[in-house]
């Protein structure tokens, strides 16, 4: 694997950099919190902009064809500046089960939306039983008709759910072994959401669908080929959500460091106590181990084979967790009660740092599918 960024992944982290630096500020992401969809639309037509939805599309559906370790290099920066906006979800995580699907009509009309921002897409997947995207069981059911399908259901804990032009859903046919994916639009008669806040001020929301008309045409994924073409987005979206997440851990680190420089106690710099270098030291240790293990993921994805990959994500996952719940909790300890206040950004980190966390499965299911993966 080659460590060294081309010209043109230089040229991107200028930009995402320029652009966390000059307009992702904290009060802009506060205020963006408070918003019902729960991040800034401004933002979001900006990143249109410079291309960043495009980033990891088909070029022949107006993307860029560029791959996971681009992805990765822009959402390091992004997460410098606790971007809240659903990239990874709808571009990767969404956009990818599109690129797999053998529908390409659904393909060829969505995925030029998805690239220039016009569309958003959600994924509805895990129900109220299951313990994350990975292990859910499918109870919602696509009863056949002659036009297609009947859809009741429900899904839990859907992010963007109330923000999304259209919703990727996962429901077995009547008769079939396995799920199917649909794409359906958030304004089809029958569907209904319940909208919630979440703790780092994004949205998610449970959404229930009551006789949904689904024609034929939605079907994106057959049983067959549903569950494999989930597992390798998922994969996806965790490690791009990881380097999010080295990114908010990088921040951390940079301004606990300025504020130890500059806060005196006992007549001196609080940088100068022995006790507290040894605690951003340690800080920097698990940061760099998460690196190295963002780009042992990175590796595995270019890889062919299927079982590396997801022990690579799983370790990934596990690590990646643990180190940025360390470091931001230490950039709290370090900071003193500012650190949890509503004001500074250190908290704030914490909080998307436990998001991330959680989501796509928490630290408890990544050891055990490891371990699971060795045997």
């Amino acid at each position: 694997m080659d460590f060294d960024f081309s010209d043109e992944q230089k040229m991107l982290t200028d930009s995402a950099a320029r652009y966390v630096r000059e307009r992702c500020d904290l009060d802009s992401r506060r205020k963006a919190a408070k918003t019902p969809d729960g991040f800034s639309r401004q933002h979001w037509a900006h990143f249109a902009q410079q291309g960043w939805q495009a980033l990891t599309l088909p070029e022949a559906h107006g993307g860029l064809g560029l791959d996971m370790v681009d992805m990765a290099i822009l959402m390091e920066e992004l997460g410098r500046g606790l971007v809240a906006e659903p990239l990874v979800d709808s571009t990767i995580l969404c956009g990818e089960l599109l690129v797999s699907s053998r529908n390409e009509a659904v393909a060829s009309e969505l995925l030029p939306l998805l690239a220039s921002g016009d569309a958003l897409l959600a994924l509805a997947h895990r129900e109220n039983d299951g313990r994350c995207e990975y292990d859910t069981q499918v109870t919602a059911r696509a009863k056949p008709v002659e036009q297609g399908w009947i859809l009741n259901g429900s899904k839990h804990q859907v992010f963007y759910g109330n923000a999304a032009t259209h919703l990727v859903v996962s429901a077995e046919i009547s008769g079939e072994m396995g799920y199917n994916l649909f794409v359906l639009d958030v304004t089809s008669p029958g569907i209904t959401m319940d909208v919630y806040p979440l703790i780092d001020g994004t949205r998610a929301a449970d959404i229930h669908f009551s006789e949904v008309a689904v024609p034929p045409s939605a079907q994106i994924h057959s049983a067959g080929s549903a569950a494999k073409a989930m597992d390798s987005a998922v994969n996806n979206a965790i490690v791009a959500l990881s380097a999010a997440a080295l990114g908010s851990m990088e921040a951390v680190m940079a301004m606990t460091a300025d504020y130890l420089k500059t806060r005196e106690q006992y007549g001196q710099p609080l940088a100068k106590f022995q006790a507290l270098k040894h605690r951003m030291a340690e800080m920097l240790v698990e940061t760099e181990q998460a690196r190295a293990m963002l780009f042992c993921a990175l590796a595995a994805l270019q890889g062919s084979d299927m079982q590396e990959r997801r022990h690579a994500v799983s370790g990934l996952k596990v690590l990646m967790a643990q180190a940025g719940l360390f470091v931001a909790g230490q950039g709290i300890q370090l900071h003193g009660g500012i650190g949890v206040t509503e004001e500074y950004a250190v908290g704030h980190h914490y909080k998307a740092l436990m998001v991330f966390e959680k989501r796509f499965g928490d630290s408890d299911f990544h050891l055990a599918r490891r371990a699971q993966l060795l045997t």
